[in-house]
């Protein structure tokens, strides 16, 4: 294994000449877009403005039930308001990050909440997604006075199921991959300078683990965005799950003008998808799914893109962030809406601008197994 900081110099200056990446001749030949049809509340700031579900930032396939689809869907660490410098509001400081059931009516092209699992910390109290240090994001209440740190809060982005009914989630504050059971409560968190390579604290804000899977006996954790030293792709790691360590390392060459990586699940035989963002609205949003296949250690993946979401009906959102294998070629990909808030909270007021943005879900057909 070499983890030294050199390879993440060399590499950056090498890794798009040394890199190609092919379009699938796989074609998606269905897309079937759902909404929300009933979006509940999940609380009130201490303003009286009501919060609704949303903010889901990973998702995976939980089977069929009827001729429905299920998922379970993680949110993000909860409703938080644009910055002010390096101060972030946080508009339900106690909320806890939770995982969501799903369940979809296709005659209706909608799906629903049908349940919730919300996280706890070790000691059985909730978990909650305040930072953990202040360097980056200093919490605020909705009327900017500082709030407390707290070093076990978690930034949630991904989940995947550890195969014996509990949770393996991907946070952004470390970054950490976390191990909860199945009733939610937090059994070990694996950090820089610990389990992973210490190089990882060393992320952007806001750019820890967006992806996480599992592949037999190995944990796979994406990184959002390239380390600062690395400039053009993104890092994932391995951690062996009979030793608890860093096994290897692998790179994720972005697409010119991409710069985030919105979710990743796992197709087996060291093949995952992936979503590639480029972090823009609107019609300057350019969002692709790829194909990468692990092509050795400490080097970069084989990539060739499946499918670009901006052919379909989600060509206007923004952020995709939750992507799911329902069958063998057959995928679900998911919005996060950031609990529709707009703008920046009011201080004096405590109130803050939301817009009625939906949670939306794309179902797509492709002609050929994408397991393959």
């Amino acid at each position: 294994m070499k983890f030294a900081l050199l390879l993440g110099l060399t590499f950056s200056i090498i890794s798009c000449s040394t890199t190609t990446t092919s379009t699938s001749a796989n074609k998606l030949i269905s897309a079937t877009h759902l909404k929300m049809k009933t979006i509940p509340v999940v609380g009130k700031t201490v303003t009286g403005q009501e919060i609704h579900y949303g903010g889901f930032s990973g998702m995976t396939y939980l089977g069929e039930e009827g001729g429905e689809y299920k998922f379970a869907a993680i949110t993000d660490r909860g409703p938080n308001g644009w910055n002010v410098g390096t101060e972030r509001p946080f508009l339900m400081p106690d909320y806890s990050p939770q995982i969501v059931n799903l369940k979809t009516n296709l005659k209706e092209q909608s799906f629903d909440v049908t349940g919730s699992l919300l996280l706890k910390k070790k000691n059985g109290s909730p978990l909650t997604g305040l930072p953990n240090v202040r360097t980056e994001e200093n919490p605020v209440d909705v009327f900017g006075f500082m709030m407390s740190l707290d070093p076990e809060g978690m930034d949630t982005e991904a989940l995947v199921p550890d195969g014996e009914g509990g949770w393996w989630i991907g946070e952004e504050y470390a970054p950490s991959l976390a191990h909860f059971d199945g009733k939610g409560k937090l059994l070990r968190r694996l950090t820089p300078y610990n389990e992973l390579p210490k190089i990882y604290s060393e992320r952007k804000p806001n750019g820890g683990f967006e992806g996480i899977a599992k592949d037999g006996s190995k944990l796979y954790g994406f990184l959002q965005s390239p380390i600062p030293v690395d400039q053009t792709f993104a890092r994932i790691v391995e951690v062996d799950l009979d030793s608890m360590k860093t096994s290897s390392e692998y790179f994720y060459p972005f697409e010119k003008g991409f710069m985030k990586i919105g979710d990743a699940i796992g197709l087996g035989h060291g093949k995952f998808l992936v979503i590639e963002l480029n972090g823009k609205r609107g019609d300057e949003g350019k969002k692709l799914i790829t194909k990468i296949t692990l092509n050795g250690q400490d080097t970069p993946v084989k990539k060739e893109i499946l499918v670009d979401l901006g052919t379909t009906t989600f060509k206007g959102v923004e952020k995709v962030e939750g992507l799911a294998i329902i069958g063998p070629k057959k995928i679900a990909v998911l919005k996060d809406n950031d609990f529709q808030i707009e703008n920046k909270t009011n201080r004096k007021t405590g109130m803050t601008p939301f817009n009625n943005e939906e949670n939306e879900m794309l179902i797509m057909e492709f002609s050929q197994n994408i397991t393959e």
